[in-house]
């Protein structure tokens, strides 16, 4: 329980936005006093069932404590409704009198807004607007369980061995296949070649192999140039949306279910880590910390959370605090002139479809950013689905396929939720592709990727082989001298190298 001075309170003087003390001109209700609207508009906003977004200021007309709330015993049921809105909303948050400051803000921000609809529905008639008032029914929140126990949240996928084709091997010319879902290893592949080597190729045929057999829904990220979003033929094959980021922003709520407290703190680190990755030159702690403090009030109050929501947090933070024009503020304007994303689906229904998502026209700080909340927002999602049963022979589902072409950018990147993807999730049904030019690219990781991987093809490349991929190979693997379409792999636990006709 928060614990908080209500004299401060009393002392302390309140406002709302510009914006809401400009249109509240437009309510003719005939109040003769500043906080009889005030009073009316945080109470509407109290009616609410989800918690007010921040207001873009706090430069409205001030007023005090003690007459916005009363001193004859009314404010004591005033400032407990409100502390009572916030505890439900924020049980882990302590409540100060500059955050009940902005508690006040937000509500009244609100309230103004709901009263104008109800004004404009009213057909600026006061007796009509009495009756909304009066027998409008506050919308409430619909019963249901918990998301972790929602057998919704991702597909059970089909039970069975998911055997890959690789190509032809080339001692004996038998199939050269893999099973993606047994058991000892990461249903993970990695893919490495220069280019026209065969790597991209080679990845979208096992891709199609296993979405064939597992019946998994599909995400396909092109960081390239872009060229998979004109592989028509792909994405019929595939029952895929493409998707041509900036010129069409993806459809996913990158924050969903930030509304728990305790959640949202981590998902503000998490967007805070890939802004920090996806910005050209990197910010010092100070950026960090007024970043984070920044986004605090809008990532714990707000749901559905955009772009243009952030900068306007990070406008007014940076006002308010007198701070100069920075390399974050620069950022966001650049980010702002994009659509890279819009919380139109959440993550239960977009993970459920087939997408490929290609970044050809995209700058690449928002090709990293958008790619970076992608995979941050899978793995939130995952984290909240249950396992993927295994059958009697012990395969588990695949229910969530992950392909990344030309994953460079995101390995040299060491960001943390393509590691979270690759070591935490297999016990939810997820397979993971990745397709880049060099074994190189996997070097310096924050993780070593490639010690998550359960099956590497290599493809020809004058890159040097890592140790890691060595002792997968148990040989030190010449990749220059292969042919076009040829690979090397390794297809059994603890097996030897195997040279491979992919096509």
């Amino acid at each position: 329980m928060s614990q908080i001075d209500v004299t401060k309170i009393l002392l302390a003087n309140f406002s709302s936005s510009k914006e809401a003390d400009e249109k509240a001109k437009e309510l003719k209700l005939g109040f003769q006093a500043h906080y009889q609207l005030a009073r009316l508009a945080i109470g509407r906003s109290l009616g609410e069932a989800n918690y007010p977004s921040p207001a873009p200021d706090a430069r409205g007309r001030n007023i005090k404590g003690n007459q916005l709330f009363g001193n004859t015993g009314e404010e004591l049921l005033w400032i407990a409704l409100l502390v009572t809105n916030f505890e439900q909303h924020l049980p882990k948050v302590e409540l100060t009198v500059n955050i009940f400051q902005d508690l006040i803000r937000d509500h009244w921000h609100r309230g103004i807004d709901l009263l104008l609809e109800d004004w404009r529905e009213a057909e600026n008639r006061y007796e009509k607007f009495i009756d909304i008032l009066i027998t409008r029914r506050a919308l409430l929140p619909q019963e249901g369980g918990n998301d972790d126990n929602n057998e919704k949240l991702l597909w059970k996928g089909k039970k069975g061995p998911v055997w890959l084709t690789i190509g032809h091997l080339f001692d004996d010319n038998r199939e050269a296949q893999w099973l993606v879902n047994g058991q000892g290893y990461a249903p993970n592949i990695a893919l490495m070649g220069q280019a026209g080597s065969g790597k991209t190729r080679s990845m979208l045929k096992l891709l199609e192999q296993a979405q064939e057999q597992s019946g998994a829904p599909i995400i396909l990220l092109d960081l390239g140039k872009g060229e998979l979003a004109q592989k028509t033929e792909l994405a019929k094959r595939l029952n895929a949306e493409v998707l041509q980021v900036p010129e069409q922003a993806i459809p996913l709520d990158m924050f969903h279910c930030i509304e728990e407290t305790d959640n949202a703190a981590h998902v503000l680190q998490a967007f805070r880590d890939s802004f920090e990755r996806a910005m050209a030159s990197k910010p010092g702690a100070k950026q960090l910390d007024a970043f984070r403090e920044a986004l605090k009030p809008l990532f714990y109050y707000q749901e559905n959370i955009t772009l243009p929501q952030i900068k306007q947090a990070l406008d007014r933070y940076y006002s308010e605090h007198k701070l100069k024009t920075d390399s974050v503020i620069a950022t966001i304007n650049d980010l702002i002139q994009f659509k890279l994303f819009e919380p139109e689906q959440s993550p239960e229904s977009f993970f459920q479809q087939n997408w490929i998502i290609t970044f050809g026209n995209a700058t690449d700080t928002s090709k990293k950013l958008a790619g970076f909340l992608l995979i941050d927002a899978l793995h939130n999602h995952l984290k909240r689905c249950p396992e993927s049963e295994l059958d009697a022979e012990g395969h588990r589902p695949l229910r969530q396929l992950l392909a990344v072409d030309e994953a460079r950018s995101m390995l040299g990147s060491r960001h943390p939720g393509l590691s979270n993807l690759l070591r935490l999730h297999r016990s939810k049904g997820l397979c993971v592709m990745l397709a880049s030019q060099s074994p190189d690219d996997y070097e310096g990781a924050a993780d070593d990727y490639l010690e998550q991987i359960g099956l590497p093809i290599c493809f020809r490349t004058n890159a040097n082989s890592p140790k890691v991929l060595n002792n997968m190979f148990r040989a030190t693997p010449n990749f220059s001298s292969l042919d076009k379409g040829v690979c090397l792999s390794v297809l059994d636990i603890g097996g030897v190298m195997r040279k491979v006709k992919a096509f």
